[in-house]
């Protein structure tokens, strides 16, 4: 009874071990004047930090500057300190949505490799958002020539922002830009216009709780995050978000030689694909062909059989129209596959 118990003991202890060794590192990345860049993505940036497939990253972002801020009223003291460090240097009074935290080197991923990143929480930071419209941008230009700033100040506690007197917007914060660098022979592409590598892709449904699956194009994948949204309607007509700090971690994985033409997610609830174009029509062409591709794919579905389904229980859903290449995604529920 007594070598039974020891062996129970060690076999125990040995368990502890691996499990122990197996879990995943967890890194801290905040927001300075060192850790980010601004309004680009380019396959020659230096990583800032370099993590193992599965390992877990605690992300701090930052969106505004505090000049565009001083600019619209607010008094110095009432502006966070952490965004003057990491704003540190820019004299513009733009708000600085896209500083974006990153590039981040995974360990093992190469080109023709996919990369899973598990959005395990996003939540808000600080209490100052802005938001804006600028001329001849957003779904109405011709209505609005004019530009328009303004501050909004966000309840923590609650999640909620008083928009106006009886106006009570809730707050669902996500991140708008989540990508990886382009291909190398794109160069230094602005961060403006989503495309296959991720990006501003400013999906709303991209909140705690859901993975997005982004292709690799170059060695570590460099990928960046940022732009935070406290509230966003689909669409984004008038080009801005609720943009603020956010919080929050992610757990990045590699799969080798799973080559993807777009970017895909996955809520608790659904499959989601992505088309990203110019043209709306052909964004919703996209969108719709990689579901079939992914339903036949893992479903085992005759591709007939996948078009007719997505006829009768998927959801095409405008993303965003204003930032140049315009974005549609498909839902389909994962609740009427029953294995």
């Amino acid at each position: 009874m007594i070598r039974l118990r020891l062996c129970l003991a060690f076999l125990i202890a040995c368990s502890s071990s691996l499990s122990a060794q197996s879990a995943p590192k967890v890194h801290e990345l905040k927001a300075s004047a060192h850790t980010v860049h601004r309004g680009f993505f380019d396959a020659s940036l230096k990583p800032v930090l370099t993590i193992d497939s599965g390992d877990i990253v605690r992300l701090e972002t930052a969106t505004g500057n505090p000049r565009y801020f001083e600019r619209l009223g607010v008094p110095k003291e009432k502006i966070p300190a952490e965004l003057y460090d990491v704003y540190a240097g820019v004299e513009d009074g733009g708000r600085g949505d896209h500083t974006l935290n990153g590039p981040i080197y995974v360990r093992g991923a190469a080109a023709g490799d996919m990369l899973e990143i598990r959005i395990r929480s996003i939540d808000l930071r600080l209490p100052i958002a802005g938001q804006g419209f600028v001329p001849t941008r957003g779904a109405l230009p011709e209505q609005f020539p004019n530009a328009k700033d303004r501050v909004l100040w966000l309840d923590l506690a609650s999640k909620t922002t008083e928009y106006a007197p009886g106006v009570l917007v809730p707050l669902k914060p996500f991140w708008g830009v989540i990508g990886v660098a382009p291909p190398p022979s794109m160069g230094r592409v602005s961060s403006g216009p989503p495309n296959i590598f991720g990006g501003n892709l400013d999906n709303r449904d991209l909140v705690g709780g859901t993975t997005l699956y982004l292709p690799v194009f170059v060695p570590g994948g460099l990928l960046s995050v940022g732009d935070g949204h406290a509230a966003q309607g689909y669409g984004e007509v008038c080009l801005s978000a609720i943009e603020t700090s956010l919080k929050g971690e992610i757990q990045v994985i590699v799969h080798k030689n799973h080559p993807l033409k777009q970017p895909r997610a996955e809520t608790p609830t659904h499959f989601m694909t992505m088309g990203l174009h110019p043209d709306l029509d052909e964004a919703a062409r996209i969108a719709t062909r990689e579901m079939l591709d992914w339903i036949v794919e893992i479903k085992k579905m005759n591709r007939d059989d996948a078009y007719l389904l997505s006829s009768a229980v998927m959801d095409l859903v405008v993303t965003q129209i204003v930032d140049g290449t315009k974005g549609v995604h498909a839902l389909m529920p994962k609740a009427i596959f029953k294995k």
